[in-house]
């Protein structure tokens, strides 16, 4: 009986302790609690007056409010800085400075700041990082950011970029149903580089049904505004159409505008017509040439084209 009377003291003494260390980190949370929000209404209001400073121009008291938010971990005040040194507002212009403060602002969840961070690895795009970190960026910022938080220069830069990517397959795997899909919200803006993508797109099938209707519709509008692709789609749909619609004469004429502008597969298209006289009087110096203007790119179908051109036609060397 005495043992069971221990054992019976013993647990209640346990659940007193119990009872008491509860009570201890309850205690120590509401502190915990209130030190944060008393740190966190502080670096707000630096922030508040750091945004409202820089929005009214005085940009020494704006520096000054948005390092002290930003030093206690605003993500706001980060975008704000990396504002400041981006446009030179206060301080001196420092992209690297900059970007610094954009790439904070992103990896701490600013969505304002995704498109900044993307922008930011434009220039390292000579490696394969930089394409990564820029689609990271702009494809995060096209899942998370609403249409409303763009202005439209901003939107239209994103669905060009993503376009890019998806098409050439840098930064991510080559998708060209998702380059159309990008390539197409820019170019209903108006956009002539996606307008030409996009022709191009529909013009050869791939990522969308070829649609020779939609091809021309697009090319149509990078054309008039001077899109090289544009006019060599609207040179391809001209000679390669079935008559009534076929017309060399306008197919060069657009090759032509293409060509001048140093398109290396227009270029190619005019010389190959001038060889071989197909629609116009063959003349070997100007195929030549256009051989040689096509030969100075890097795609496989033109970099050789001179000196195949020159094998076949070996009484001009």
């Amino acid at each position: 009986m005495e043992s069971h009377k221990e054992i019976k003291s013993i647990l209640k003494e346990l659940s007193q302790m119990k009872k008491q260390s509860l009570f201890l980190i309850i205690i120590a949370m509401i502190l915990t609690i209130s030190a944060c929000t008393e740190k966190e209404y502080k670096y707000l209001a630096d922030e508040k007056a750091g945004i409202e400073y820089y929005q009214n121009g005085s940009y020494d008291k704006a520096l000054a409010s948005l390092k002290k938010a930003y030093g206690s971990g605003s993500m706001e005040a980060a975008y704000y800085l990396g504002e400041m040194y981006r446009q030179g507002n206060g301080v001196e212009k420092d992209r690297i400075v900059s970007c610094n403060y954009y790439q904070k602002s992103a990896e701490g969840g600013n969505r304002k700041a995704f498109l900044r961070a993307g922008t930011c690895h434009i220039p390292d795009t000579r490696d394969g990082e930089g394409f990564k970190e820029t689609f990271k960026w702009f494809k995060k910022a096209s899942e998370e950011l609403k249409e409303t938080d763009l202005n439209e220069a901003e939107k239209k830069d994103m669905y060009i970029r993503l376009g890019i990517m998806y098409y050439a397959g840098k930064g991510t795997l080559q998708d060209w149903s998702e380059a159309a899909k990008w390539f197409e919200k820019a170019a209903e803006m108006g956009d002539a580089y996606s307008q030409g993508g996009l022709a191009l797109l529909y013009y050869s099938g791939d990522g969308v049904l070829t649609d020779r209707k939609k091809a021309r519709y697009w090319a149509e509008k990078a054309a008039a505004q001077g899109n090289s692709t544009g006019e060599g789609i609207l040179g391809m749909l001209y000679q390669y159409s079935l008559p009534p619609d076929k017309d060399m004469r306008k197919a060069v004429n657009w090759y032509k505008k293409s060509a001048d502008q140093g398109n290396p597969i227009s270029q190619y298209q005019l010389a190959v017509i001038y060889e071989n006289g197909d629609g116009v009087p063959k003349n070997l110096e100007k195929a030549r040439y256009y051989y040689e203007q096509a030969s100075k790119s890097k795609y496989d179908l033109t970099k050789n084209s001179l000196k195949e051109f020159e094998s076949r036609n070996k009484s001009l060397q």
